[in-house]
């Protein structure tokens, strides 16, 4: 028979992570005062943990794919050892610049979509992971709005100071005036926020810098402060289904 101290004990409010240290799970704090005269008596304010207990769509990954991009889970090869070394400075950090590129097949993409994970569920920051196709075409339906202009410069401000942008699949869209001119603007913005160590940007690709880019943006990823990462060897992808992580919310443990 379950006893009263037992239901107390595994009672969760479900405002939060199930037993938060911070919270207690009720998603919610209070200052500790007595002193009516502090301006923030009686005030409550939302438990740094309550990012924790949602899905944020935002991030461009759905959680049941997500379960099973533990980082730590996968077949630590060469190459996936190098990504992890050059995420894990920048994610320490909090701030620059990572180009990721060379044959596919190498981990690639799970490690980006791993990061993003990682970045918002472990560091509470605001992450996105995209394919360039998909900014692309975020920009380009601006203009089936009749303010096109202004509903464009503000999705692009929004790309542009997300805290983490993880943009996979370069060189890969059919370039275009458009999507050269908007790919400049963002890397634009977030090169100038990277400096000042703001935010972080990842560029994935199959393809060098010097392959894909112009070369007043191959200088900037070449900037001795940010990392370049080229991935070498053959494709793991069979290796990696037989070693996945078993499912489970990793990010909560």
């Amino acid at each position: 028979m379950t006893t009263l101290q037992e239901l107390r004990d595994n009672y969760d409010p479900g405002y939060c992570v199930p037993k938060c240290k911070i919270c207690g799970g009720m998603g919610w704090l209070r200052k500790d005062t007595d002193d009516k005269n502090d301006p923030e008596f009686g005030q409550i304010y939302p438990c740094p943990n309550r990012y924790l207990k949602g899905w944020d769509t935002e991030m461009g990954i759905a959680i049941e794919e997500a379960k099973f991009l533990n980082w730590d889970k996968f077949i630590q090869t060469n190459a996936i050892k190098q990504m992890r070394k050059a995420y894990d400075i920048v994610l320490e950090r909090g701030s620059g610049w990572i180009y990721i590129h060379g044959e596919p097949g190498n981990g690639k993409t799970i490690m980006a979509k791993a990061a993003a994970i990682y970045a918002r569920k472990k560091l509470g920051f605001r992450s996105r992971y995209r394919k360039l196709s998909e900014i692309m075409n975020d920009l380009r339906s601006s203009y089936d709005d009749d303010f096109g202009q202004i509903v464009y410069q503000n999705r692009l401000k929004d790309w542009a100071e997300v805290k983490m942008l993880i943009i996979d699949e370069l060189g890969r869209d059919r370039k275009t005036e458009f999507s050269v001119q908007s790919l400049s603007d963002i890397m634009d913005a977030r090169y100038q926020d990277a400096v000042a160590r703001q935010t972080i940007t990842v560029f994935v690709s199959n393809f060098s810098p010097e392959e894909i880019l112009q070369q007043y943006q191959i200088d900037r990823v070449r900037d001795g402060r940010f990392e370049v990462v080229q991935i070498k060897g053959h494709s793991v992808r069979a290796g990696m289904k037989q070693r996945e992580p078993t499912g489970e919310e990793w990010w909560n443990k």
